[in-house]
């Protein structure tokens, strides 16, 4: 009833997820409709999918009617970027938005330093929807002309209160 995708539903459903949480209650209205938000909550509280969902909703996946007609300047591009102060909290939110959208076919990648960045490159080469990443891998691989965000819909800052003492 939050108006989420009944793929979506189906896909968490599939994991143990059947209710939202007070967090998920409050700013899924409020961001599938397309307005910017601030949520601060505990962690273990929900928020990942309270940001996730809607990124995920906002994006043209691979199993979407219409993704083969997409021009190829959309097709498999980064259409969501979630920025993360650590690799750990990117590997987290990475595999709950893999989870949430794999009956979609979305595709999620986490970037961050101290691995290779061959197989980064690849997987955006390949065609990624979702980019999830720490701020200096991100950097570099934009840097590099790998990673173009010209066709971001959404963007998240998760935690960025740890971000702002890093300088980031």
């Amino acid at each position: 009833e939050l108006g989420v995708l009944q793929a979506t539903v189906d896909a968490l459903a599939a994991d143990g997820i059947i209710t939202a949480f007070p967090i998920q209650e409050l700013t899924l209205p409020i961001a599938l409709a397309g307005t910017d938000l601030i949520g601060q909550a505990k962690t273990g509280t929900g928020k990942t999918l309270g940001f996730g969902i809607p990124a995920l909703q906002r994006l043209i996946a691979p199993t979407d009617e219409g993704f083969d007609e997409q021009p190829d300047n959309v097709r498999g591009k980064p259409q969501a970027l979630v920025v993360v102060p650590t690799r750990e909290l990117g590997i987290q939110v990475a595999s709950d938005l893999e989870k949430a959208g794999r009956l979609r076919g979305v595709r999620v990648l986490c970037v961050y330093g101290g691995r290779a960045y061959e197989p980064q490159v690849e997987a955006l080469v390949a065609g990624i929807e979702v980019v999830v990443g720490t701020p200096g891998r991100l950097i570099d691989l934009a840097r590099q002309g790998h990673l173009s965000l010209k066709h971001v819909k959404t963007l998240v800052l998760d935690e960025a209160d740890e971000m702002l003492p890093m300088r980031f």
